[in-house]
């Protein structure tokens, strides 16, 4: 079976996690409560409560939006998390919409970025507490850019 669910045997409050093995493709939209490891390849969106986790081997095309992000495989595809983090290996190509960005040397990260104050990401169906709103720079206003406008990068970093 390639989609492995490790619950919460013990009843407690901490996730459990979802695996998609390595060999095993789904293709479609998921939503969980739970963490989310992709060793395999997935082709739709995806939306966790907690954390999602691309393994080196996996592969990911569509949309992300999750607390925690960790890349070490390939995505392609748009991104909301509060916390993104591109590990040594790992390679994203698309829009990321984080509070916190960390590209390790060794990444790749091909597309825009767009910082915002921390928060989680965007609740499924609108629900949560209201989004805050970017912050501008001194610097940014003087030149009349808005922190909020996406910043480019392209290439490997290291």
């Amino acid at each position: 079976m390639g989609i492995i669910n490790r619950g919460r045997p013990d009843g407690s409050q901490h996730p459990g996690t979802t695996v998609i093995a390595a060999g095993s493709k789904l293709v479609g939209d998921l939503a969980l409560s739970d963490n989310l490891h992709v060793d395999g390849r997935i082709e739709g969106s995806v939306r966790s409560e907690a954390e999602i986790a691309i393994g080196q081997g996996g592969h990911v095309e569509g949309d992300l939006a999750a607390e925690h992000i960790v890349i070490s495989g390939s995505f392609a595809g748009n991104i909301d998390a509060r916390r993104l983090e591109i590990v040594a290996g790992g390679r994203v190509e698309g829009d990321v919409t984080v509070a916190e960005l960390v590209i390790e040397s060794g990444a790749l990260f091909n597309g825009n970025s767009r910082i915002r104050e921390s928060r989680a990401a965007q609740p499924a169906e609108g629900k949560g507490p209201a989004e805050k709103g970017p912050r501008s720079t001194r610097d940014e206003k003087d030149r009349g850019e808005d922190a909020a406008g996406p910043a480019k990068a392209v290439g490997k970093v290291g």
